[in-house]
Order: C-alpha cells, then sequence, then structure tokens
C-alpha cells in the first residue's frame, strides 16, 4: 500500500513537474515580497510590468510596434500612479522608449550604418548642457537635477524615434492606434466631469499639480487618465488635429466617419471641459495652420475660416445660453481672455511676475540660467528648505532660457525653427507631394505651432504625456523630404 502510495506520488510530481516547479518559484517569490519594503515591492511590481514591453523593444522584428504601443498608452500616467501607489510608475514606459534607442543606435554604431545630420548634433548639444546643468549650483540635489532632465528635454528621444527609427507604416498604425485609444480616454474625461469616482481623488492625490487646479467654477476639472487638466488639454490638442485631417483628406466609410464626427465633437466638448484657456487658444491658432495649409487657394482659404467661426459660434452660442451661474462665469471669463488677451486677469498676474521676478533672475543668469528643473512645472517640493532658486515660469521660452541658459535657448529655437522650415520646404516646394506624407506634416505643423502658441502661457513641454507626441511630430517636420509612403 504504501508502495502503490508512493509511486503514485513520483507519478504526480513526474506529470506535473512544470506545475509543481512554478509554485514553489511563486511560493519563494510570495514570501520574499512579504519581507521586502512597500517601496521595494512597488519597484518589483512596475518592474514586473515593463518586462513584456522590454522583451518586446530587443527584438528588432517588433521593436518599433513595442515603441507604438507605449507612445500609444502614455495617457495612462495617472491611472498608473494609483494602481501602483508610487509616482514613478510611468517609468516603465520612458525606459522601454530608452531602450528602444539605444538599441537602434547601437547596432548602428556596430554595423557602421549610423548616419547624424545636423540636426541630430543639435540635439545632442541640448541633451549634453541639460546634463551639465544637472550640476549647476542652484540645483539642490541629484534628484532634482534627474527629475528636471525627465520633464523637460528627455522627452526629446521622441525626436530620434521620428527620424531614425519609424518609417510611414508605423506613423500609419500610429495615428490609427491614437485614434482608437482617444476614445476611452475621452470617455473617461467626460465622465470624470459628471461624476468622481474614488480612484480619481487618488490620481488627484498622487499628481504633481497642485489641488487647486483640479476645480474652478464650482466644477471638476475633468484630467482623464493623465495627471491634469492642462496635460488633458494638450493631449486633445494633439488629437483634435488629427482628426479634421482625417475628416476632410480622407474618405472613411459612412460609418466610421459618423463615428469620427461624434468623437471629435466630444474632443472638443472635453476641451472645454477642461477649462484651459491657453490650450484653447494654442488649438484655434493651429485650426487656423492647418486650413491655410489645406487650402493653396487664399479665396477658399478665407471662405474655410468664415465659416468655421460662423459654426465655432453658434456652437459657442449654444454653450452659453444653456450655462448659467458659476459656469456662465468661467465661460465669459474665458472668451474675454481669449478676445482681449493682454487685458485677461491670469495674463496680467503673469505679466507683474515675470516683470518683478523673472527678468531680474535673467539678468543675474542670463547665459548658463539656473540648472535643469530650477523652473520645472510640478518640481517645487525639491527646492523646499534649501536655498537654492525655484521659478514659476509660467511660459515655455521663458522655462528653456531659466534652466539652459540663452545659449540652451538659442539651441533650442535652432532645432524648432529649422524643423519647422523643413516641414514647410516640403508642403510648398516639392516637386512630388505624396498626399499620405504631407497629411503626417500639416498635422506636425499644426500641433507644433498650437504647442508654441500656448507656450506663451504654459509651459507645455513640461506637460506628460503630450510632451512626446510635440518631439515626435516635431521630427516628421524635420525630415518630411525623406519621407516614403511607400516605406
Amino acid at each position: 500500500m504504501r508502495m502503490n502510495d508512493s509511486l503514485s506520488i513520483d507519478r504526480i510530481v513526474r506529470s506535473n513537474g512544470l506545475a509543481i516547479a512554478i509554485a514553489l518559484i511563486l511560493v519563494a517569490i510570495s514570501a520574499l515580497l512579504a519581507v521586502l519594503p512597500e517601496r521595494l515591492v512597488l519597484f518589483f511590481g512596475v518592474v514586473l510590468v515593463g518586462l513584456p514591453l522590454a522583451a518586446l523593444v530587443i527584438s528588432k522584428r517588433t521593436r518599433n510596434t513595442a515603441v507604438i504601443a507605449m507612445l500609444v498608452l502614455l495617457p495612462l500616467t495617472a491611472i498608473l500612479k494609483a494602481i501602483t501607489g508610487i509616482r514613478f510608475a510611468p517609468l516603465v514606459f520612458d525606459l522601454g522608449l530608452l531602450l528602444a534607442c539605444v538599441l537602434h543606435l547601437g547596432e548602428g554604431l556596430v554595423r557602421g550604418r549610423l548616419r547624424a545630420g545636423p540636426l541630430d548634433l543639435l540635439l545632442l548639444f541640448l541633451w549634453v548642457l541639460a546634463l551639465l546643468q544637472m550640476f549647476n549650483p542652484n540645483v539642490p540635489d541629484m534628484q532634482a537635477g534627474i527629475e528636471g532632465f525627465r520633464k523637460f528635454i528627455f522627452m526629446s528621444i521622441a525626436f530620434y524615434i521620428s527620424r531614425h527609427l519609424f518609417q510611414m507604416r508605423d506613423f500609419r498604425l500610429f495615428t490609427k492606434s491614437m485614434i482608437l485609444f482617444s476614445i476611452p480616454v475621452t470617455l473617461y474625461g467626460i465622465k470624470q466631469f459628471v461624476v468622481m469616482w474614488p480612484i480619481d481623488y487618488r490620481m488627484i492625490e498622487l499628481s504633481t499639480s497642485s489641488s487647486v487646479t483640479f476645480l474652478m467654477g464650482g466644477w471638476i476639472r475633468p484630467f482623464s487618465t493623465m495627471s491634469g487638466p492642462f496635460q488633458l488639454g494638450l493631449y486633445l490638442v494633439v488629437m483634435l488635429p488629427l482628426l479634421l485631417i482625417v475628416l476632410t483628406k480622407t474618405r472613411p466609410k459612412p460609418w466610421v466617419r459618423v463615428l469620427l464626427l461624434v468623437l471629435l465633437g466630444l474632443q472638443i466638448a472635453l476641451m472645454l471641459m477642461t477649462r484651459t484657456k491657453g490650450n484653447w487658444g494654442g488649438f484655434l491658432v493651429g485650426v487656423v495652420v492647418l486650413v491655410l495649409l489645406q487650402s493653396r487657394n487664399p479665396i477658399r482659404a478665407a471662405f474655410r475660416l468664415a465659416g468655421l467661426a460662423v459654426v465655432g459660434g453658434l456652437i459657442l452660442g449654444l454653450i452659453l445660453y444653456v450655462t448659467s451661474g458659476e459656469t456662465r462665469a468661467v465661460m465669459d471669463d474665458a472668451i474675454f481672455a481669449i478676445t482681449h488677451p493682454l487685458e485677461a486677469p491670469t495674463f496680467i498676474f503673469r505679466m507683474e511676475l515675470w516683470t518683478e521676478e523673472i527678468i531680474p533672475a535673467l539678468r543675474a543668469q542670463w547665459l548658463l540660467g539656473y540648472g535643469t528643473s530650477s523652473a520645472g512645472e510640478g518640481l517645487q517640493n525639491l527646492y523646499e528648505g534649501t536655498t537654492a532658486q525655484f521659478f514659476y515660469s509660467h511660459n515655455l521660452y521663458i522655462k528653456v532660457l531659466l534652466e539652459l541658459g540663452l545659449i540652451g535657448f538659442l539651441a533650442f529655437l535652432a532645432l524648432v525653427g529649422t524643423s519647422i522650415w523643413n516641414g514647410m520646404r516640403y508642403l510648398f516646394r516639392a516637386h512630388n507631394i505624396q498626399p499620405q506624407v504631407a497629411m503626417l506634416v500639416q498635422w506636425g505643423m499644426a500641433v507644433t505651432v498650437a504647442f508654441l502658441i500656448a507656450g506663451v502661457v504654459i509651459a507645455t513641454l513640461d506637460a506628460y504625456p503630450a510632451n512626446y507626441y510635440f518631439w515626435l511630430l516635431l521630427g516628421v517636420l524635420s525630415r518630411a523630404g525623406t519621407l516614403d509612403y511607400r516605406s
């Protein structure tokens, strides 16, 4: 009896050896996690989530698809923070994208196929300068320098991805995936405006943005799955021109067109719900740029702009008709801010801040600036209790000046300006303009201009994850003449 029992046990072990081994490994891991500090447990959780993405990035066959997936999923920033309970959970995507760039760069060096143009060298100069500025005497510690670097210049790896990794087939997959993923992002943002769930309050708690920014006029300013309403607004600044291009320049099936029109309407409504006036202004200018690029004939452009103005006026009139109380006051204030930008209270506040604090600081340290992170949005807590100076720039250009000095500012302008010039030269001087490439370049031009305009009152390139998309589309403009729709 005992011999039969032992034979049965032996047979079970042999037939289920793999399952038993996995079970023992899981028991061992569980025991290890039970005695580890909470922060280490959360860290290992983030690493385990990132392992599948890292495996896809390492393989050359799946690398670009994995990069596209990470770029599309970037808006899940706040949800990841809320689920893991750790503010650095989105680093999974950042490190995955960095790994893709490093592998591509390494393969190019090994095979002798590395190509670097003037714009690549200019970007490298900005990276080196930002790294050196981490050691600026004004930066309080290494953590502040690292977080400031990631907040701003690190996202420009998307510029490299756009110029060297992606081909037109990748951009086609990226745009389709962005549109599809924007549907749940949009719906969740509208849900927040109507009703807040416990996880939404958890996202606010873990955000680096001030809790005051999430409320205006007695209503929550939706932020969807991102870190704040400004981040959501800039994400919509990226998505709305793409939807307009797809609707005006392609021929989708009737049911697809209806769905896209509904999505367009919902995203415009969500943009209004965020009540981020700087983003509104940037979006409007971006739309004007898009119409001008799509209308070679000035008369046709004038008619289209007039038509958009009439439709926009009717929609705005309807909104003002149905709103009342504090919401109506917020809308009136927003309309006044856009129609009289120099007289708006928020702009006057910024002017006073720039005059009393920023300009004297720039005069004192205009050449080298105050170091990486010294004007980073949401990083002020890293400067508390120190003698280091932190600045609330409320402006993209002032932020670059403060952190990188005049040298870095001029290099940044040269990179952006040359990329825009390359895109414009393709659209207006190329002999054989490819429609799909032209649509991609038009999207990049509209978004780039919108970000630069909104940057007058917002540090737009500190807004994660939209800053990734800015750099990606800027890379499209920089290489417009080398894109081929057949690739």
